[in-house]
Order: structure tokens, then C-alpha cells, then sequence
């Protein structure tokens, strides 16, 4: 199996759909539907790469994002924001954070698996 992707986004038939189309791209990817169990799947699993959203329950992207790059585990992972939310203010508190890229939903799948194999091939 390929790289490992953790998906953290609360939309669920979204992220079935995009889980799908990464799958069959041979990467294995697992979920968390929450910022709270995205930072500790992201802890436990020490993913390849997270996309994360930005709007979510249990304290959201932002903060999901300050203590994903506070853990010693998962500081370096890239993480590539996947949100409706355009505002710049998001977007640069988020570039500030060490995020490898920022996608406004809806997105075009084939940008992502570009930047996924950018992203993956110095891990």
C-alpha cells in the first residue's frame, strides 16, 4: 500500500468520496470527522500527510493545526488545508502554521493529487 493520508474534515459523504478517489490512487487513507480525533489519529498514526478542513466541531482547523505543529510526533507532517472557508485572514493564520497548500472547496481533484505527489516525494 502507498503513502498514508489522514483526511480531517467533518462532511462525511465528502470525505467518503474523496477517500474513494484517493484510494484507487493507491494511497491508503484513513479519517477523523472531528479536530480533537484528527490530532489524535494524526498522534497515533503519523500520517505521510493530513488534509484538513477548517470549519469543524471540537475546536476546529485552526486549533487542530497549532496542535499538530506543537506535537513532537507530527511537526514536520505537510498539511494541506481542504475548506470553505476563503476569508485571507483563514488562509494566512493557516500559511503561518506551515500549511503545504490551501484549497477552497469545492476542489479539483486532480490539483490535489498533483500537490499530493509534489508534497510526498521528499517523505
Amino acid at each position: 500500500m502507498g503513502k498514508t493520508i489522514l483526511i480531517v474534515d467533518d462532511e462525511k459523504e465528502w470525505v467518503r468520496a474523496l477517500a474513494i478517489r484517493l484510494g484507487h490512487a493507491g494511497y491508503r487513507v484513513e479519517v477523523a470527522f472531528d479536530a480533537v480525533n484528527g490530532v489524535a489519529q494524526a498522534i497515533n498514526l503519523v500520517p505521510d500527510v493530513i488534509l484538513l478542513d477548517i470549519m469543524m466541531p471540537a475546536g476546529g482547523g485552526i486549533t487542530a493545526l497549532k496542535n499538530i505543529r506543537n506535537s513532537s510526533k507530527t511537526f514536520n507532517i505537510p498539511v494541506i488545508v481542504i475548506t470553505a472557508k476563503s476569508d485571507k485572514e483563514t488562509k494566512e493564520t493557516a500559511k503561518k502554521l506551515g500549511i503545504s497548500a490551501y484549497f477552497v472547496k469545492p476542489i479539483d481533484t486532480v490539483k490535489l493529487r498533483e500537490k499530493l505527489r509534489e508534497v510526498l516525494q521528499y517523505k
